[in-house]
């Protein structure tokens, strides 16, 4: 199911990516919705058919709108708005992602399970449970085809950043194969990985080291949720303050220190630091992407949805992982999550800065409102004329 989910991210991301720019924000938007109603929707077949695969087809295409949707979303909150706030705007949007995490297992358990897991093996309630969903999320979808989403130009985007700011040099247009962009889609691949990782592995660590029946540990996993949850609106305040590439820095620093004590340690205590592992891990992602499609211009869509790709990473890092676990122990599995969190320090503290601009100039919106003018102009002098005839 994990190859499914994140899967479909690495597989649909760019044509998700070419959609938005063929079509634009808004219809993307709409179009992610309803992949994501088709494969809810679908969940009902599959539970008639008892068939595991088709459940894995649904959550698939699933997945598929959910790559299309952070295309659009992400991408549209980094370029729609100050340079300089960028990371802070994505920050606190995706808090919110951080808090439904928290929640939605409970929810959960009592719309599939009815809050008594003896229901597991009767579909009904998952079936209707989708078909609920689905229906919420059609009307969703509803909502934005009438909603006002003005679509923002790019390159006039960074022409009017690097008349406010003609010092800094970050306001030229980047090229589709600078470096920074693809380190940060191998970071956020790394990331992901890491992230999908130690929630896997969470339970396997309570109760191996921890010494926790499997009932506490899920509840501390749900803590985990709500640490995560607590560290991105901290960071998203502290992004008001602070250069998104050095909080990226300072959480990617102290995620990889209390990573080693995981590895090292194996007292009950330490399953505790897998919690303080998840709150500095909350703002890696947005971040990440941030600092990825800075400068993009007129490949912002395109830089987007590689970077998105990067979610790719929680298909192939967990099972590596599940390897070492299994041929090994559990506190060197964490070695691999140690790696992926320096990975993110080394991006945070030189590798975004690795930018290839292109010499080209960018188009500013001055000679748009100049052709509006021209063409009004020439309107004029044409019913001057007809009225002179």
């Amino acid at each position: 199911m994990q190859v499914a989910y994140f899967g479909a991210y690495f597989v649909f991301s760019i044509p998700a990516g070419l959609i938005s720019k063929r079509f634009g924000y808004k219809k993307t938007i709409v179009f992610g919705l309803m992949l994501y109603v088709i494969g809810a929707i679908c969940f009902y077949p599959a539970a008639q058919s008892l068939q595991y695969g088709a459940f894995v087809g649904c959550l698939f295409v699933i997945a598929c709108g959910l790559a299309t949707l952070e295309n659009c979303a992400n991408a549209y909150l980094t370029i729609n708005g100050p340079v300089e706030q960028a990371s802070f705007r994505i920050n606190f949007a995706q808090s919110f992602n951080g808090l439904a995490s928290t929640i939605a297992p409970v929810v959960a358990s009592y719309a599939f399970f009815g809050g008594d897991e003896s229901e597991t093996k009767n579909l009904d309630s998952v079936k209707w449970t989708y078909v609920g969903v689905g229906c919420c999320v059609f009307v969703i979808a509803l909502l934005f085809c009438f909603a006002n989403i003005p679509e923002v130009d790019e390159e006039a985007y960074l022409a009017d950043a690097a008349a406010a700011h003609p010092e800094e040099t970050a306001a030229r247009r980047a090229s589709i194969w600078s470096p920074h962009l693809w380190l940060g889609f191998a970071v956020e691949f790394l990331y992901t990985g890491a992230q999908i990782g130690v929630a896997s592995l969470f339970l396997y660590y309570s109760s191996a080291v921890g010494h926790m029946p499997d009932s506490y540990g899920s509840i501390m996993l749900s803590v985990s949720q709500g640490c995560f949850t607590v560290g991105r609106f901290i960071g998203a305040g502290l992004l008001r303050f602070i250069k998104a590439e050095h909080l990226l820095a300072i959480y990617a620093a102290c995620a990889s220190l209390v990573t080693i004590f995981v590895i090292a340690m194996h007292t009950p205590d330490t399953t505790y630091c897998l919690l303080i592992i998840m709150f500095f891990e909350s703002i890696m992602f947005p971040t990440i992407f941030s600092l990825a499609t800075k400068g993009l211009g007129r490949n912002h869509k395109r830089g987007s949805s590689l970077v998105i790709m990067g979610v790719g990473g929680g298909m192939l890092i967990p099972p590596v992982e599940a390897v070492i676990k299994d041929h090994s122990n559990i506190n060197y599995a964490f070695i691999v999550t140690l790696f992926c969190f320096v990975t993110v320090f080394a991006y945070a503290t030189f590798g975004h800065r690795w930018i290839r601009y292109v010499d080209e100039e960018l188009e500013a919106s001055a000679p748009v409102e100049k052709e509006h003018q021209e063409v009004n102009s020439n309107s004029g002098s044409m019913i001057a004329r007809q009225e002179k005839v």
